[in-house]
C-alpha cells in the first residue's frame, strides 16, 4: 500500500513539473514573438525647420526573394536633424507598424547608431524607455564637414521578464539578439 501511495505521489509531482514546463515554455514564446520586418523608415526634419527628409531600407518581401534597396542619406553640412524612426512590415496588407510594438515594450529594445570614421555624423538624444535607458526611435543627428562614410543601424530585442537592458550594454551584449541591422552609405555635401 504504501508502494503505491508513493508511485501515486511521484506520478502527480511529474504531471505538475511537466504541465509547469509547457506553460513555461508557451509562455517564453509568447513573449519573444519574433516579427518580420521588411521597412526602416528614418525621417529627418531640420532642427528650427525646413522640409523633412525621409531615407530608408526596404525589403517589401522578406528575407530572401528580392534583393533590398537601401537609400544613400544625404544631409547638409553643420546642421542638425531631429530624427525619427518607423519600422514596418510590408509582407501584410495593410502594413503592419512594427513601431508602435517598439515603443510599448521600450524596455525590450534599443536602437544603436554607428557612423564610420570620417562620416561628420554624430548621434545624440536618444529617447529612452521608462528606466532612463537609451531606446533611440528618436534622436539627434549633427553633421560637420562635407564627407561621405556609412551609418550602420541596429535594432537589439532583450528578451525575459524583466528585461535585462542596462545603459552601459553594446551593441554586441548576449543579452540581446539583432531584429534588424542596416548599413546606409552617408554623404554630407
Amino acid at each position: 500500500m504504501k508502494t503505491q501511495l508513493t508511485k501515486i505521489a511521484f506520478a502527480a509531482f511529474m504531471a505538475a513539473v511537466l504541465l509547469t514546463a509547457c506553460s513555461k515554455d508557451k509562455d517564453e514564446v509568447e513573449d519573444n514573438e519574433e516579427e518580420v520586418i521588411t521597412t526602416l523608415k528614418l525621417t529627418f526634419t531640420p532642427a528650427g525647420g525646413g522640409t523633412a527628409l525621409t531615407y530608408q531600407f526596404r525589403d517589401p518581401d522578406g528575407p530572401g526573394g528580392i534583393a533590398p534597396t537601401t537609400d544613400e542619406i544625404v544631409l547638409a553640412p553643420s546642421k542638425s536633424y531631429d530624427v525619427a524612426i518607423e519600422v514596418l512590415n510590408e509582407t501584410t496588407t495593410p502594413a503592419e507598424d512594427i513601431t508602435e510594438e517598439i515603443a510599448e515594450e521600450a524596455a525590450a529594445h534599443r536602437f544603436y547608431f554607428q557612423p564610420s570614421a570620417g562620416s561628420n555624423i554624430t548621434v545624440s538624444n536618444l529617447n529612452t524607455d521608462g528606466n532612463g535607458i537609451a531606446l533611440g526611435l528618436a534622436s539627434t543627428w549633427t553633421t560637420t564637414a562635407t564627407a561621405t562614410g556609412t551609418i550602420k543601424v541596429t535594432l537589439r530585442h532583450y528578451p525575459g521578464n524583466p528585461p535585462g537592458k542596462a545603459a552601459a550594454d553594446p551593441i554586441d551584449s548576449p543579452k540581446s539578439g539583432t531584429d534588424i541591422e542596416v548599413t546606409f552609405n552617408t554623404k554630407v555635401q
